[in-house]
């Protein structure tokens, strides 16, 4: 595995030195990176800290941010190889068990652990803290499904504070001192350089695939504009909703609300004490009416895909061309399907240019401290303190990184000042 190593990194990562840079060759997989990242960057005293994190005696349960899909595997395993050749990693059934059982056998082979919905996840997670206790480290990416928005961390899942409860509670049983921790993770990918051609070249392709107008003559903020508006009012359209003329996130506020009203009215009383969108998927599951659970299953799509245009995220007066370019990768994810060259994007989507890594390792959780500290609290309640622990260090990164190399940045015309003042 380890002679592996150097391999992996320069194909996936790196690519080849010369060639990577030569027009027209490096788009091509494996001389520029599937990912494009030139260098990762972790300061000694983070990688002292993520050492002692995962040393043996004590059950880690490493929790990264998740901004890009394809670009997480590469980044855990580069990790993987540095600090935890035994390292355990969470993926969603369908990667792990979708693919063949060819492809099962290599992630299996490759310490995957299947997240499979329901009952079924149990044996995962008995086999996690098992794993962890050993002293492996597992990790999961808590925000779950990637979202395309580096600079905010999202809701999270309470996959990695159950487990990690779990191990402990394990620990207090064998009356053991072994120590369980929570690793947050946090990594942050800019562009070396200005990479404003590449991305309006995606923006333009992206607008032709899904025939929307763009103006290319406009900045890119304005074309992304376009494209964004475009799309609300086609989703509006199918779902038969009527929008009044008002700045973007206004309109699609009210898009949400009134087509989660839609879905209510399609969803049966039984379901009624379930929260959105649990009881939408529900109800299109259960239901016997072809064009109810039709109309269900389009409108609940068309909600997930909305909102994942994340209103925090991008209502803010500038945009960096990373914000750019990452908005129209969750388009193409979301809105693009049908040829190869989409389903390519989808599993392997490749940045406009190439990246430089930052990332760090803030301060362990340790459970049986915090629980000390905060005596009652549930899985809920440490989840909720991860999440804040990992946007306000991942908030003091984006300063950091900003006075040493500024941004890119331009007028973002998607910015509402009311809203962000609510």
């Amino acid at each position: 595995m380890r002679r592996l190593v150097p391999i992996n990194r320069w194909l996936n990562l790196h690519g080849l030195p010369l060639l990577r840079d030569l027009p027209g060759l490096r788009r091509l997989p494996g001389l520029a990176g599937l990912c494009d990242i030139r260098d990762i960057q972790i300061p000694d005293a983070d990688q002292t800290r993520l050492r002692a994190s995962l040393q043996a005696g004590q059950a880690c349960f490493l929790a990264p941010n998740h901004p890009e899909f394809f670009t997480d595997w590469m980044i855990d395993k580069e990790l993987s190889a540095r600090f935890a050749p035994r390292l355990a990693c969470w993926a969603t059934h369908d990667i792990v068990n979708g693919m063949g059982a060819a492809m099962q056998r290599f992630w299996l082979r490759n310490n995957l652990i299947a997240q499979i919905p329901g009952s079924g996840g149990a044996a995962a997670k008995q086999h996690s803290v098992a794993w962890a206790l050993q002293g492996h480290g597992v990790l999961l990416h808590p925000e779950g499904a990637v979202n395309w928005h580096a600079d905010r961390i999202a809701p999270l899942y309470q996959g990695v504070a159950e487990l990690a409860l779990d191990a402990y509670s394990s620990l207090d049983e064998q009356a053991a001192t072994q120590r369980v921790l929570v690793q947050p993770l946090l990594w942050k990918l800019r562009f070396i350089r200005d990479e404003s051609a590449a991305i309006g070249k995606e923006l333009a392709w992206t607008a032709k695939r899904l025939r929307l107008p763009l103006d290319r003559a406009q900045a890119l903020p304005q074309q992304l504009q376009q494209i964004l508006a475009a799309l609300l009012a086609r989703e509006a359209e199918a779902a038969g909703i009527l929008l009044p003329e008002a700045p973007y996130f206004t309109r699609r506020r009210q898009f949400l609300a009134t087509l989660a009203q839609q879905l209510d009215q399609l969803t049966p009383d039984s379901a009624l004490s379930l929260p959105a969108p649990r009881r939408w998927q529900r109800a299109a599951r259960e239901s016997e009416d072809r064009e109810r659970k039709q109309q269900l299953k389009q409108g609940l799509a068309a909600w997930e895909r909305l909102n994942r245009v994340d209103e925090t995220a991008y209502n803010q007066p500038l945009l960096a061309q990373e914000h750019i370019a990452e908005c129209v990768k969750r388009i193409r994810q979301d809105y693009c399907r049908g040829t190869l060259r989409d389903t390519l994007n989808a599993y392997c989507p490749r940045p406009p240019g190439p990246r430089s890594l930052q990332l760090r390792v803030p301060e362990a959780i340790d459970v049986g401290r915090w629980l000390s500290e905060h005596p009652g609290a549930d899985a809920q309640a440490l989840t909720q303190h991860l999440r804040q622990l990992m946007q306000r260090d991942l908030d003091l990164l984006l300063q950091q990184l900003h006075q040493t190399r500024p941004y890119w940045t331009l007028p973002n015309p998607l910015y509402q000042a009311e809203l962000s003042d609510a």
